[in-house]
């Protein structure tokens, strides 16, 4: 057993350069403790264009306007969790329904307290500029949520200057279960809702809802633009960062130039 002293003399100090980080955009990511879905979408959209480093923030899986509130506690907490000691491009936070209710503006104040003056990005702040980047003014919702948490929804998407032409809604009570929502489903959902009704895109809403892998079929099943909360805040960060997302085969937003 050598003693630390004689350690010393046996290990051999060797030197290193160091090189610039990944030359790719820096997204820091906030999701929530009941987020199945968000991560995996992101990985198929992420390729080299991106480098995301996240964490999340407990909550109760409960679709009230109360427990989506509640979301703000630990928000500035578990964005000073992302990777120590490394500069973000842009941060954001997986919560459609809690970014309606907590509101962009707090949320981007949370998401960036310790982290400089950087942008920052939700679902619902970019699913509005995803919108307007497709120069659509009519729109429908397809929504998991329960009544009292689509209607500060609607009530902000007209009072942005959006007309709603349908709101389609599941009623789901818990987050976790979004997520299992069958592709059958949201077919459904969207034969009752669309036709006819005048709508130039349809907004699928919630990052747990699993549609990123149908929007393709979707659009051309119906003919309009498909924005989900999921593609919509990866092309937003990706933008607020200075670039464009390019992300052929989930939908006509991911491959505008």
């Amino acid at each position: 057993m050598q003693t630390l002293e004689q350690f010393k003399l046996f290990e051999r100090r060797l030197g290193h350069r160091q090189v610039e980080r990944l030359g790719r955009v820096h997204i820091g990511l906030v999701q929530l403790s009941t987020d199945h879905s968000l991560e995996m979408d992101w990985a198929k959209l992420v390729g080299e264009q991106a480098a995301v480093f996240s964490s999340r923030v407990y909550y109760s899986s409960e679709m009230t306007p109360e427990a989506l509130d509640a979301i703000a506690s630990g928000i500035s907490d578990a964005s000073n969790l992302i990777a120590t000691g490394l500069d973000m491009d842009v941060m954001a936070f997986g919560c459609t329904s809690a970014s309606i209710i907590i509101g962009q503006e707090q949320v981007a104040e949370l998401l960036t307290q310790q982290r400089g003056d950087i942008p920052a990005t939700n679902p619902w702040a970019a699913a509005q500029a995803a919108f307007a980047a497709l120069g659509v003014e009519k729109v429908a919702v397809f929504s998991p949520y329960p009544t009292a948490v689509n209607f500060p929804l609607y009530q902000q998407l007209t009072d942005a200057g959006y007309e709603v032409v349908a709101l389609g809604a599941l009623a789901i009570e818990k987050d976790t279960d979004i997520t299992l929502v069958a592709k059958q489903s949201m077919l459904d959902g969207l034969d009752a809702m669309l036709p006819g009704s005048g709508a130039e895109a349809v907004f699928m809403s919630c990052t747990n809802l699993r549609v990123l892998d149908h929007i393709q079929e979707i659009e051309q099943r119906f003919g309009i633009p498909v924005v989900s909360s999921n593609s919509a805040m990866f092309w937003h960060a990706m933008a607020l960062a200075g670039k464009q997302a390019y992300c052929p085969g989930y939908g006509r937003l991911l491959t505008l130039y």
